[in-house]
């Protein structure tokens, strides 16, 4: 059976969810002691084994012998009912992954959907996974002071799996994330076997997080208690446009524009205290451009500090901003569309029975379009209705929504309107404007709007009564020459 992550991955919760995962999983690594190191790494496999929801996730590492190069199992966790396969996989050549490490020797995730869909040329990196009963893989290289020294994998083993970009990039930050605890621990052995102070060194910088974090590609900053910036990456320096130097002269606020970030989330624990925060928020550059980025950091009572990593996510939220334009707007001249109306609509009639006030809908029907667009073609009927849609856009408050409804009809919602009298002097104004004219065989042919209105509370407190009402008022004042008409029963 194939079976692609749940939608719920490309959720912003599920986003919120795997950042918080990281913080708890990197915490937990850095903090441990010496004794429980293997079991902190065995804890983040399973805590991201089972949010993939894998059946086995894994630590390969390497070793020269006798000149040959060999890997081995080091950290497995497997999901109930799954066999292990950490005493049998130690000691493997690593000849037999040479498509694996090309990838890896160049810092590339290796994301297999299907294992059966392996290439010939890969057939022993096939036979390999296969002999595991492993059907899709999910690979990412571990790098300790610049060099390759294995791999972190994750397997599904009863369902072919899919997974997105975002949980492929977050694996690769846990990857870093593993490698970077790795990096400290060989760092701290050799310290302690030198000097028992410069230990006591080592592990006041690991409280601050930025003995790994200095080091990776993605942002990290500390700030004291006032939001002042104690400490940051190259990562981060590139992300808001500023050095190193420049950042720890200056305010989180300065880059956030004084304002403190909406959408802030906080991660208890059992005990009430605050694990982690979350957030997503906009920074300015210091050349004036702005970034939208993702924040995921944790308060350290210990030193007053606050800690966090950054992800530059502008691309992904431009991609998400025009889905959602064009989900609600008409391609041809960017006007809201029938959906985006509707929506509005009711969001008005609930703000004005709330509120009292009133609210008027105005159906608006082009007179001599049919006529040019048969004459001169759609190509030039389309220019018509961009340049009706300009001049209705113009005519109307910044408060109204002017909406493409289909083919030649607009709809234009009137919010805060005062009485009828207010609201057909609004339509009015519309009524003269619209005008555009078109030369037909040597004669001028005039597009004009028919514009039927209705008015709320009166002719109804629903968006398919007012829409009816305006719809009949129209039908009734179209007579080719334009104008426009209130309902009346």
């Amino acid at each position: 059976m194939e079976r692609k992550m749940p939608a719920l991955q490309e959720t912003a919760a599920s986003r919120l969810e795997m950042s918080q995962l990281l913080t708890r999983v990197f915490s937990s690594l850095i903090e441990t002691g010496e004794e429980d190191r293997n079991q902190a790494v065995e804890n983040g496999l399973e805590i991201f084994g089972e949010f993939l929801r894998v059946e086995r996730s894994y630590v390969f590492l390497f070793r020269r012998e006798d000149g040959e190069m060999l890997m081995d199992n080091t950290h497995e966790w497997c999901a109930a009912g799954v066999s292990s396969e950490k005493d049998r996989l130690q000691g493997v050549p690593v000849s037999l992954i040479a498509r694996s490490m090309d990838l890896f020797t160049r810092g590339e995730v290796l994301n297999i959907p299907r294992v059966f869909d392996l290439p010939e040329e890969s057939r022993t990196e096939r036979d390999l996974l296969e002999s595991q009963g492993i059907l899709s893989a999910l690979m990412v290289p571990l790098r300790v002071s610049g060099k390759l020294t294995g791999f972190l994998g994750f397997d599904a083993v009863h369902e072919v799996r899919e997974w997105s970009d975002d949980v492929i990039a977050i694996i690769s930050l846990l990857g870093k994330m593993f490698a970077g605890a790795f990096e400290l621990w060989d760092r701290t052995r050799l310290l302690k076997s030198v000097n028992s102070a410069l230990e006591r060194r080592i592990a006041d910088r690991t409280a601050e997080l930025g003995l790994i974090l200095r080091t990776m590609d993605e942002g990290y900053f500390v700030l004291d208690g006032g939001g002042n910036f104690l400490n940051v990456n190259e990562g981060f320096s590139k992300i808001a446009g500023y050095s190193a130097e420049e950042l720890l002269s200056m305010s989180i606020f300065d880059l956030l524009g004084g304002a403190f970030p909406d959408g802030l989330k906080e991660d208890r624990s059992g005990s009430g205290r605050t694990a982690g925060i979350s957030f997503e928020t906009r920074i300015i550059r210091k050349e004036g451009s702005w970034r939208d980025v993702s924040v995921t950091g944790r308060f350290l009572p210990e030193t007053g500090t606050f800690a966090a990593f950054v992800r530059d996510i502008t691309e992904r939220v431009r991609r998400e901003r025009a889905m959602n334009f064009r989900a609600n707007h008409d391609p041809l001249t960017n006007l809201p569309n029938r959906r985006c109306l509707l929506d509005r609509l009711e969001a008005a009639l609930t703000k004005t029975g709330e509120a009292g006030c009133e609210l008027a809908v105005a159906m608006v029907d082009l007179n001599g379009f049919k006529r040019v667009n048969d004459a001169l073609g759609h190509a030039e009927g389309d220019k018509v209705l961009e340049e009706i849609a300009m001049i209705l856009s113009r005519s109307v408050r910044a408060s109204d929504t002017v909406a493409r409804w289909g083919g030649d009809e607009f709809v234009i919602l009137f919010e805060k309107v005062r009485d009828e009298a207010d609201a057909a002097s609004l339509v009015s104004r519309v009524s003269e404007e619209v005008r555009v004219t078109r030369a037909i065989r040597g004669r001028e042919t005039v597009v004009t709007a028919s514009i039927g209105v209705a008015f709320s509370p009166r002719h109804g407190r629903t968006a398919e009564s007012l829409l009816r009402c305006a719809d009949e008022a129209m039908y009734r004042i179209k007579n080719g020459e334009g104008g426009f008409l209130l309902y009346s029963e």
